[in-house]
């Protein structure tokens, strides 16, 4: 009896793959954030692939991993005393769009975020500002 419940259980994963990945988007997501709030470059060193790519549309920068990486102690002073809110948006395959509201100190920022989701692991990332607040939140 037991067996055939994991049997079914992993048939259902099967067949309903999107139900998964919601709640996995979910919880890569959320840890993303909070690993990018409180600027915690061991976490983000685990959320993200070897080969991923983030890239801020705004500025014109495309970062490898380790770019990323390298960049930690610069946002941790900007992201000090910040607070950062997220809602999913839309999930297609593997991938999710975000909207973002990056509560600084000084000022709101509202973006929209895409992420292309490898299992646990993000390898891409694209930002664009939508506003600078986040009435629109």
């Amino acid at each position: 009896m037991h067996r055939t419940g994991f049997v079914l259980a992993a048939l259902a994963l099967l067949v309903f793959p999107a139900a998964g990945l919601a709640s996995d988007a979910e919880s890569v997501l959320s840890r993303w954030y909070d690993a990018l709030a409180r600027a915690d470059r061991t976490a983000l060193d685990r959320l993200l692939a070897n080969d991923a790519v983030i890239r801020l549309e705004d500025v014109g920068i495309e970062q490898t991993k380790a770019e990323f990486l390298d960049s930690i102690e610069e946002w941790e002073i900007a992201v000090d005393g910040a607070g950062i809110r997220h809602r999913i948006e839309q999930e297609e395959g593997r991938s999710v769009t975000a909207l973002v509201c990056y509560d600084f100190p000084d000022n709101d920022l509202l973006t929209r975020e895409w992420f292309v989701l490898s299992g646990d692991r993000i390898s891409e990332s694209v930002q664009a500002s939508v506003a600078e607040n986040c009435a629109e939140f």
